[in-house]
């Protein structure tokens, strides 16, 4: 069994360690696009980039993904889904379903990707990690968090910029109207007090025709990281249930 697991905007790879610990089996955890060294490119290389990966994997395979990952993995796991046999979605949605909402989406990425641009990486972490999206994670001990914040800043401000300019909500397609094509098994993992998130997981599931919401009690938009206990529980259940 193959795990490939896709993490979040400004994350590398490593962020699974410890679920993949608890899980077992074999976990591939790539840097994203724009991430650590690979080189930042558009929405649909990223795609391609994933699908080589799972063409090269054993089976079977499971795409896991969160947040900006999760729709990565969605993304791959419609256009090949032959090469998926299960997909779990952490925090993750759709993107957004309006040519209008991705126009205003797109332009505050582009400033916020100039800001991090001028500000370098380390001070954008810092305030990124400030904000009330990731307050969960100040109930993990200081150490976790320093190494969290080290390994967000070894990335390149300039590289992630990068990547959320071409692979944030606002340069991807809506693929909230293609759900139903889904033909694997689809976990969909939420943070309970992560309410805009846990209804996006309620609201992808009733469009897949196998899909599995799984909340996670007193847990936010970083559920991974604070809770990665839970989410190992989670897919280890769905796992063998």
């Amino acid at each position: 069994m193959t795990f490939l697991a896709l993490h979040g905007f400004t994350q590398r790879g490593s962020m699974w360690s410890e679920v993949a610990a608890l899980v077992g089996g074999e976990w591939l955890t790539p840097d994203l696009p724009g991430h650590g060294s690979e080189p930042a490119c558009r929405w649909g290389k990223a795609v391609e980039g994933i699908a080589a990966r799972l063409a090269g994997a054993a089976a079977p395979r499971w795409v896991v993904g969160y947040s900006m990952g999760g729709r990565l993995a969605l993304a791959a796991a419609l256009a090949h889904p032959a090469l998926v046999d299960c997909l779990v979605l952490v925090s993750a949605g759709p993107g957004l379903a309006t040519a209008a909402e991705r126009r205003r989406r797109g332009a505050r990425d582009r400033v916020l990707a100039r800001h991090m641009e001028e500000a370098g990486m380390s001070a954008f972490v810092e305030e990124w990690l400030a904000r009330p999206l990731f307050s969960g994670l100040g109930g993990r001990p200081a150490e976790w968090r320093a190494a969290d914040a080290a390994a967000r800043a070894s990335n390149e401000a300039a590289g992630v910029a990068a990547a959320l300019r071409r692979l944030g909500q606002g340069a991807q397609p809506y693929l909230g109207d293609r759900l139903g094509k889904l033909p694997m098994p689809v976990l969909l993992i939420a943070g309970e007090a992560d309410a805009a998130y846990a209804a996006t997981a309620r609201r992808l599931a009733d469009g897949i025709a196998r899909a599995t919401v799984v909340e996670v009690p007193a847990a936010g938009h970083a559920v991974v990281g604070e809770r990665p206990g839970e989410v190992a529980a989670a897919l280890v259940a769905w796992l063998t249930g």
